[in-house]
């Protein structure tokens, strides 16, 4: 995707429909695991304040509200915090407000001291030395969870492919780790390997595909992509399969 802010903007409101969402089965038993991980690692966030930084639909933030003392998510995507509030108001949780904005306008007067962890996980809202020099004054403990240069996905190869436009990994753990080293940071690091399906109708994906093209530049081509989806679809869904490798950097 090419970074500008109207991208990512457009990127993430369009993805809100389908995206994870916290509490269902699936989604927490991938959440736990991860929490599993942190613990041994020495993240405990009972009793804590925690910071979420593009916390998205909420899948770590209103989880952990059960276990921390408060969260604060904080996303630019007004889309991802509708569907937040919306589990957050059904779930009954009152410790885990959500602000709107991306990272770098928060104010830092807001955040400087007032947590005790931040976690950033799989987002492009911390990419940057400012960025993440803003994460470490909000908290001593600091998460980031990022793509660690595998990202495999048959259809999308495809996809991607036929309109001139390489798919690979976001940059992430690799561009946070020069970072971090720059600053003179030890951070430990645990890499691990992912993988999820996804079940949308044909109308429904190519509409992702074809924000997908507009934030990468590329002109979409409806026809060639709905060929490409035929070997994927059975029943009128279209199913994928994404394997990744994570990094998992806390420090």
């Amino acid at each position: 995707m090419k970074g500008s802010r109207t991208n990512e903007k457009l990127f993430w409101n369009s993805r809100a429909r389908n995206y994870p969402v916290p509490f269902t089965r699936g989604t927490a038993a991938k959440i736990n695991r991860m929490l599993a991980l942190l613990a041994r690692l020495g993240a405990d966030f009972r009793d804590k304040r925690l910071l979420d930084i593009g916390c998205g639909t909420g899948v770590y933030a209103l989880p952990l509200a059960g276990r921390a003392g408060r969260v604060l998510g904080v996303d630019s995507s007004a889309a991802m915090l509708r569907v937040y509030r919306r589990v957050r108001r059904e779930r009954g949780i009152a410790n885990a407000p959500c602000l709107r904005s991306e990272w770098g306008q928060v104010p830092a007067a807001r955040i400087r001291g007032r947590f005790d962890i931040a976690l950033a996980s799989m987002t492009a809202a911390v990419k940057t030395r400012a960025d993440f020099l803003k994460m470490e004054a909000a908290a001593p403990l600091r998460i980031f969870i990022g793509w660690a240069g595998l990202r495999r996905n048959a259809l999308l190869e495809r996809v991607y492919a036929g309109h001139g436009v390489a798919y690979r990994a976001p940059e992430g753990a690799e561009r946070a780790l020069k970072i971090l080293a720059a600053l003179g940071r030890s951070p430990r690091v645990v890499y691990l390997r992912d993988s999820w399906t996804k079940s949308a109708s044909v109308p429904e994906t190519l509409r992702e595909i074809a924000v997908s093209m507009r934030v990468n530049g590329a002109r979409f081509d409806e026809e060639r992509t709905r060929a490409l989806l035929k070997p994927f679809t059975r029943g009128g869904k279209v199913r994928q399969l994404t394997r990744a490798r994570k990094a998992v950097i806390i420090w």
